[in-house]
């Protein structure tokens, strides 16, 4: 009796209650925003060309299903079988339970649940899910209620799994979808389906596999009873005959495997080799974004509601990406470990995390690669060597393969942050600069070894070498690029000027250049404004007035951080450079390739030479969408500029077209260039630091580096360890022939001849006049043109052309070269 008494009150309570809340309650929900105008941010998504998803940017992973239609049904009634069966039957509320979750709260029991999707998806609306009051289950009713009578079914479950957290960094069931499984939602099978719905009510993790305690059968128990559940629901309009046994044959295989990832967040895929391109603090492509769509990261972040969403999609090829990788990567380097292989911090302690564990340093003083790619086109030589290359599409300019190392929150070798003297590959660029003021490929050049140079005094001993050569001749303009012969770039340099083929570069593609003023590494950065003048910043590391280093957005000292005046936003104030100077900012050394510069700007220049001259604009960004798939139109449209003349640029090719390397030349027409240049490290005068080759056929243009891992001024290494026989030729021209020829299988090129090249310009012989307007007897010229009124050779003794020649006669120049005089020079040459 006294037990009808205690539950008859309980009742009129409950009742009293629920009265006074649905007024409470519905003046509280003209407050609350409808569905429709739910406002979220979204973390944006970053892929390949071909949709692959490579990478995220936001606070979270937040993605939103647009309409319920998109909602795959293994989502659907997985969702309803574990939290509410008869969701499209009820209006809103669960009587019963919500009733039982009353009683048993104010009698003292534990704090139930009991809500239906309604109720909870009006909980998180209202923000009041971490009220676990019973009046908290009565706003909850109301509200459920009174959003059923506005909004679809269809519409609150749609909200309900956009809103949802499913752990591991995701909001949203599509978000979900990739996180936890790497697939796209509508791919999801019923057994994943159900794993990510029981998250629903579990932020905490408790039913995630990876985070339950140990020993925990919590999430198989509640997968389990979930997938049981979706085998009862065969009711009209639920699952079919075949759902039914595809649910049974997965409950039979038992609950599937996650990624492997214990936490997603939003910003994510960074810290591999793409991340040099994606990675939010100098990722290439948010300054694209900003320059072509007029969008900020704030934009991509999605923090603020209607802002992210976005798709990002790159130029980068996966093919060819995934080849750059298998080229180039050497695996990681090598760490500091004790005798159980566990890695040791620079304190010697146990760290799990190899990018905290000390570097290795073997008994020489290098770096060492753990080497654990075979497929690399290093493989076999010294595990100090390290590479890079960067693959650019001439035509379009779009970026298809792009490998500087392992970590792309690390140092980038083929970036602008860690620059390399291109020497060598430059000399084209120099080529190019003769030919567009008058002087042909057939042009005549000094190549003396050493040679002094007037604008050389006061510098060294005031000479010009040519890699250490003594020789005393001369060379066609071919003859000196093939043979890469540094007197005749000087001296092109010295006649035209330093600026000149500086704005040459520019114009093909280079956008950095490196050197050092007063002892500090100073990055210059150009910009190619709207009405054609050449602009440019100055960048390094930056002292403040306390002593202190300019930082970047992490903390660490910025190497890139602005050197001039910069505006009211921080951004860089841009000089115009001066055409009219011969040697500034970069002094006549720049004709040979003496200032660093990035690989994919040294890729971007012979991109040029191969699409006849014409540059197109860099880029790394496909197109971008909307979080609707709609395209993103750009606030401006990529350049394209005429840099040289098309018959310039063809003669370059022709140039380029029979310089190779170790294992001989491509099966196609191709241009090139190799390039080496010497080491400075203390104790290795006389070893080279750096080797390239840089070169292209017309569908591809890549470029290969190759260094030591330590250091800018380390030496380049063979596989015996010593100093000898390493140059573009033996190091680099490998690895970018392994790189090209995968590229052209994977792609399908097909065979494609360079255009026929017009000769251009005079053959001019300024450069190889002595005193008196003569040409030496001895002149390789007057060999090849003994009739030509500028020589004065002396009649050989015995007055007839059919003797042998002798050494002496030689050295004098009095002796007729076979293959006789088309001025072109030819034959690949003793190539650095």
């Amino acid at each position: 009796m006294r037990r009808r008494r205690v539950y008859a009150a309980l009742i009129m309570v409950c009742l009293m209650m629920l009265g006074a809340v649905t007024v409470a309650g519905s003046w509280f929900f003209q407050n609350v925003p409808a569905p429709k105008d739910l406002k979220f941010g979204e973390s944006t998504s970053i892929t390949y060309s071909d949709g692959t998803l490579i990478a995220g940017y936001g606070e979270y992973t937040r993605k939103l299903v647009d309409s319920y239609d998109k909602l795959p049904p293994q989502v659907v009634w997985s969702l309803l079988a574990l939290e509410d069966k008869d969701f499209f039957e009820h209006d809103g509320v669960d009587y019963k339970g919500t009733m039982r979750a009353l009683v048993n709260n104010v009698t003292g029991g534990d704090t139930q649940g009991a809500s239906t999707i309604s109720q909870q998806y009006a909980g998180m609306v209202m923000d009041i899910r971490d009220d676990l009051s019973y009046g908290r289950k009565a706003k909850e009713a109301v509200m459920a209620m009174k959003l059923e009578q506005q909004y679809s079914k269809e519409e609150i479950l749609l909200h309900y799994l956009n809103l949802n957290f499913y752990g591991r960094g995701s909001y949203g069931i599509a978000a979900a979808s990739e996180v936890w499984f790497g697939v796209p939602l509508e791919e999801l099978t019923w057994g994943q389906a159900t794993m990510l719905t029981m998250q629903v009510k579990a932020g905490d993790g408790s039913f995630d596999p990876l985070l339950a305690a140990e020993g925990s059968t919590a999430p198989l128990d509640r997968w389990t009873h979930g997938m049981e559940s979706l085998l009862t629901m065969t009711g009209e309009g639920e699952l079919s005959d075949e759902d039914v046994a595809a649910v049974q044959a997965e409950l039979d295989a038992g609950m599937p495997e996650t990624r492997a990832a214990l936490e997603n967040p939003g910003t994510w895929g960074h810290n591999v080799a793409t991340g040099f391109i994606t990675n939010p603090n100098d990722g290439y492509i948010w300054d694209e974004l900003e320059s072509r769509y007029g969008l900020t990261q704030n934009d991509f972040y999605g923090k603020d509601a209607n802002t992210g969403g976005y798709t990002v999609q790159l130029t980068l090829d996966p093919q060819i990406q995934e080849l750059a990788k298998s080229t180039a990567s050497r695996g990681e380097l090598k760490r500091v470990t004790d005798d159980d292989g566990n890695y040791l911090n620079a304190d010697g302690e146990v760290v799990t995390d190899i990018n905290e564990a000390e570097v290795y340093v073997n008994g020489d003083g290098f770096f060492e690669f753990t080497n654990s790619n075979d497929d690399a086109a290093l493989a076999d030589q010294n595990k100090s060597m390290a590479d890079a290359v960067v693959a650019v599409e001439p035509g379009t300019g779009r970026v298809l393969g792009y490998y500087g190392g392992e970590n792309g929150l690390g140092v980038d070798k083929a970036g602008m942050e860690n620059p390399h003297p291109p020497s060598s590959t430059f000399k084209m660029i120099t080529a190019a600069t003769a030919i567009e003021n008058g002087a042909s490929i057939d042009s005549w050049w000094n190549s003396d070894s050493p040679r002094e140079f007037d604008t050389m005094e006061g510098i060294g001993d005031g000479t010009i070498s040519n890699a250490g050569r003594n020789e005393n001749t001369d060379m066609t303009l071919t003859e000196a690029v093939r043979n890469s012969r540094n007197t005749p770039m000087y001296a092109i340099a010295e006649k035209y000027g330093a600026t000149a083929i500086l704005e040459n570069a520019i114009q093909m593609g280079l956008r950095t250049m490196s050197q050092n003023e007063d002892g500090v590494s100073v990055t210059y950065r150009f910009y190619i404004e709207g009405d054609g003048t050449i602009t440019y910043t100055r960048h390094g590391t930056k002292e403040n007035e306390d002593g202190s280093f300019v930082t970047d957005s992490n903390g660490n000292v910025d190497p890139l951080a602005p050197l001039d005046e910069v505006d009211a936003n921080g951004v860089p104030v841009r000089t115009p450079l001066d055409l009219d100077s011969p040697n500034s900012p970069f002094y006549y050394h720049i004709a040979f390739g003496q200032y660093p510069t990035s690989v994919l700007d040294m890729a971007s220049v012979y991109a040029t030479i191969a699409n006849d001259g014409t540059y197109n604009e860099t880029h790394f960004v496909e197109k971008v969408l909307d979080r609707n798939g709609n395209e993103v139109p750009p606030v401006r449209e990529l350049e394209e500029t005429a840099a040289l003349d098309a018959s310039i640029a063809r003669n370059l090719q022709w140039v380029g077209s029979e310089i190779d390397g170790d294992g001989g030349a491509i099966d196609r027409p191709y241009t090139g260039k190799t390039g080496t240049w010497e080491a400075t490290a203390d104790g290795y005068e006389n070893a080279n630091a750096h080797t390239w080759y840089v070169g292209a056929i017309p569908q591809l243009s890549i470029a290969a580096w190759v260094g030591n891992a330590t250091a800018e001024s380390a030496p380049l290494l063979n596989k015996d360890g010593g100093t000898d026989n390493v140059f573009g030729g033996t190091l680099s021209y490998p690895v970018w022939k392994q790189f090209m020829e995968g590229a052209i299988d994977a792609k399908g090129y097909e065979t494609e001849n360079w255009t026929e090249a017009e000769k251009v310009g005079s053959a001019i012989i300024d450069d190889i006049l002595n005193d008196q307007g003569m040409v030496d007897a001895d002149s390789p010229f007057c060999q090849r043109n003994p009739a030509d009124t500028h020589c004065a050779s002396p009649t050989p003794p015995g007055g007839g052309g059919d003797e042998e020649c002798t050494p002496i006669m030689e050295w004098l120049g009095q002796c007729t070269t076979e293959g006789g005089g088309n001025g072109n020079g030819g034959g690949r040459g003793n190539d650095d």
